[in-house]
């Protein structure tokens, strides 16, 4: 072994730059008698050696009474910089002491690492008090796998290999009685396995960490649709190679596992996340209904913002069901409708177990009373039964209408012709009179031989922010993004709308520029499309005797195409008899023409409908105003901007050195953390116990509808047997008949008989056990649903 005084050389050498790095990072060091403690020099016979940690931070919630429990090694996270461990023998461990077990855990974790092994606590012993009074680190292979898992016969998965081989490398540790320390009574060196050598021991499970920091990059990412194998890459390149990376990327996968399994339950963390976001905004709605079994049955919830959207175009109410958006496979109710822009905006979320008349009817109660009970006048859906009977209980006065995207995809579904969905397309969508109508459908009959629009693009959006594998709290989590996301195109089209003046295209300059003071963007352009058609009708005839100002109009060389424009010169309202501008909300063609033979400069207020102008929600700006209050969502950006420029500004001398990255990242986090918790968007183990108390279960898994047999009663159709080919009998195939000589039919008929059997065995069933989904919600008890402290 070296001399004393070559390591205690080294080792003032590294003190005094290092040890404030140390302290810094809070490894659990308060006064400066702990921090002496954290160096040893111990006396070895005549020598000395000296152990040094550098930034080593110890997970103190350590399971104490757990025997046998895996070591994780917290404190192997960051490389430990240690000066003549090499050399270390096993007289010189017995002498040493430590002033806790983690302490000893860390040095024992460390040393496994220099010499190739992975280290875990094994069997603690407890004294008549129940202290722990000794702790044993032992090699990870000691032990064997018990036998009962490697005979076991009916296993689903492949056995993994066996890492056990009775190892009896171990470091036992004892408290000394007075003092408080910990002594080293017992250390065996000796292996009876391969040691691992250079870049395999990165690998062994003791020697992986993520660590707090690089879990909420993961999940940061994890949220925007980032895949973990790019999120690997991306630490990669941040730490300057793969090699430098501490963990894998299974380690990840069971990271996002472990983030998935929640504390008492999905839903009381989905519950406890709305009541997070409550806090933040006052108006926010929510109510679920449980089951028979204390399970989460439906879910109905609605920001504020929300709510005054509906308050403005509710007048419209798009009432969609899709599937595949969580992993209870519950059907998601999303009620949405179309903004002064022409663009999807939310207006309430649902969660249903099944797609009954029952849980229809609840759904739209709820929504009801979330907006004041104010009902829409049309409603659009696919055209589910249950759908429409909800409708007609809720919303009697209500127009239910079909939503022409599920039109075009049922067309071309079951005509599988595309000159036919073609054709039928123009015939629903296009802006064409009634006698065209007839004639392009007369046509499209005899051409084709027969006698999914807005619900499409808002399930294109939500497909980039959910997948099938979330449960409710990520769901509503990553949905709330994605309305936000939508209300970001929205401030962004106000802005465009706001910004700038039009290149002028027509001839009619003043009510050009009318329109475009009135009309949002969007709706401004198809303004000007009509306005730059209006030159092909005519005035041909016009009476003035009477109230309203009748106007008879006729298309350029198409005498048999005549519109009547009425005008009531006292109101200045207009009509048409094409009825474009009650369907549309924009002024027809025809009305133009009379504006432009008027010499009218602007266009008459008659002619904005509310719903399409950029006074839209002006209301709200207004109120927002006389409170003397901001919008909060206005108020909100300002900030995080402000505050994103002094994050900026302390990233880029933050990042000049590993330590101070680490060091300040460390603070950050725990700091973000506890606002989290206090705001509600991270659940607490006050709140997990919380929710524990209310009862609330996660919900079943239910299946959806069109399964053919799979519907009947007992949950599950069973499988079809195979019968033979050759001699007609259930239970073998032809191959191993026992009559195998006699003559097989033919190849193309036996391929047929087949293949139809194993689709109709292969047929998808979820039921849980013992349960019918469909009829789970139906069975629930009638308590009074939960509500947000927000709620009337």
């Amino acid at each position: 072994m070296a001399s004393s005084s070559k390591f205690c050389k080294d080792a003032c050498m590294w003190n005094e730059p290092l040890a404030d790095n140390w302290m810094e990072g809070k490894a659990g060091v308060s006064n400066p008698q702990v921090r002496q403690n954290a160096f040893h020099i111990m006396p070895a016979g005549s020598e000395m050696f000296v152990l040094f940690f550098q930034d080593t931070m110890y997970d103190t919630r350590v399971e104490e009474d757990a025997e046998l429990s895996d070591w994780e090694g917290r404190g192997a996270s960051n490389v430990a910089l240690f000066l003549g461990l090499d050399e270390l023998q096993a007289e010189d461990v017995l002498e040493m002491e430590f002033s806790s077990p983690q302490e000893a855990s860390g040095f024992y974790n460390n040393y496994s690492r220099l010499k190739g092994f992975a280290s875990r606590r094994g069997k603690t012993v407890r004294n008549t008090a129940g202290e722990i009074v000794r702790y044993t680190f032992v090699c990870n292979r000691q032990g064997f796998r018990e036998k009962k898992w490697l005979e076991k016969v009916d296993r689903k998965r492949e056995h993994k290999v066996v890492t056990r081989c009775g190892c009896t490398a171990e470091m036992r540790i004892k408290r000394k009685e007075g003092s408080g320390r910990w002594y080293v009574s017992r250390f065996v060196e000796e292996h009876n396995h391969e040691l691992a050598y250079g870049k395999l021991v990165d690998y062994l499970r003791s020697h992986r960490k993520i660590s707090e920091v690089e879990v909420a990059q993961l999940t940061s990412m994890r949220e925007i649709g980032i895949s973990i194998p790019k999120i690997y890459e991306s630490f990669a390149a941040q730490l300057g190679g793969f090699n430098l990376v501490t963990f894998t990327k299974q380690d990840m996968y069971n990271e996002i596992r472990k983030q998935r399994g929640l504390q008492g339950g999905d839903v009381t963390a989905a519950i406890s996340y709305l009541e997070g976001l409550a806090r933040i905004d006052g108006k926010i709605f929510w109510r679920y209904k449980l089951g028979s079994g204390q399970q989460l049955c439906n879910l109905f919830w609605s920001d504020g913002h929300c709510q005054e959207d509906y308050g403005i175009f509710g007048d419209v109410l798009a009432f969609d069901a899709t599937y595949g958006r969580n992993k209870y496979n519950l059907p998601v109710v999303v009620f949405s409708g179309v903004n002064h822009h022409n663009q999807t905006c939310v207006f309430g979320t649902a969660m249903v177990s099944c797609e009954s008349q029952e849980s229809y009817i609840w759904v739209l109660r709820q929504f009801l009373e979330c907006m004041q009970g104010k009902a829409p006048h049309s409603v659009i859906t696919d055209g589910d039964p249950a759908m429409r009977i909800a409708i007609q209980s809720v919303f009697p006065d209500a127009h239910h209408r079909l939503c022409a995207w599920h039109l075009l995809r049922n067309a071309t579904a079951n005509i599988s012709d595309p000159r036919f969905t073609q054709m039928f397309r123009h015939c629903m969508l296009a802006d064409i009179e009634i006698e065209e109508f007839e004639a392009h459908w007369e046509s499209m009959v005899n051409e084709c031989g027969v006698r999914e629009v807005e619900c499409e693009s808002l399930h294109a959006k939500l497909g980039r922010f959910v997948e099938s594998r979330y449960g409710v709290l990520e769901f509503v989590r990553n949905f709330q993004r994605c309305v936000d996301f939508l209300r970001d195109t929205e401030d962004e089209l106000d802005f465009r709308s706001w910004y700038g003046t039009p290149v002028l295209q027509t001839e009619f300059v003043e009510l050009e520029k009318s329109g475009w003071s009135m009309f949002t963007r969007e709706m401004f352009l198809r303004f000007r499309d009509s306005l730059k058609r209006c030159v092909r009708v005519r005035i041909r005839e016009f009476n003035d005797s009477e109230n309203p100002h009748a106007y008879t109009l006729q298309k350029y060389r198409r005498p048999e195409m005549n519109w009547k424009v009425y005008r009531d010169h006292i109101s200045n309202t207009f009509s048409c008899t094409c009825m474009r501008m009650e369907s549309f909300g924009i002024p027809c063609v025809h009305i133009l023409s009379v504006c432009v033979s008027l010499d009218l400069v602007e266009i008459p207020e008659s002619l904005v409908l509310r719903r399409w102008s950029k006074a839209a929600k002006l209301e709200i700006h207004n109120q927002c105003v006389e409170q003397h209050t901001a919008d909060p969502s206005v108020t909100y950006r300002t900030r995080l901007g402000a505050f994103s420029q002094l994050c900026k500004r302390l990233g880029r001398v933050a990042c000049m050195s590993h330590e101070d990255f680490k060091l300040y990242s460390k603070k950050l986090l725990s700091d973000a953390v506890f606002l989290e918790i206090k705001y509600g968007l991270r659940p607490s183990t006050d709140d997990i116990t919380t929710a524990n108390d209310c009862g609330v279960k996660d919900p079943i898994r239910v299946r959806t509808k069109g399964t053919g047999r799979m519907s009947q009663a007992g949950g599950s159709a069973s499988k079809t047997k195979r019968k033979c080919s050759t001699c007609g009998k259930l239970g073998h195939r032809r191959t191993r008949c026992p009559n195998g000589a006699t003559q097989a039919p033919t190849r193309n008929n036996e391929s047929h008989g087949g293949r139809n059997k194993r689709k109709r065995s292969k047929v998808p069933v979820v039921v849980p056990d013992n349960c019918h989904a469909e009829n789970a919600c139906q069975a629930g008890s009638d308590k009074r649903d939960h509500f947000s402290l927000a709620d009337p």
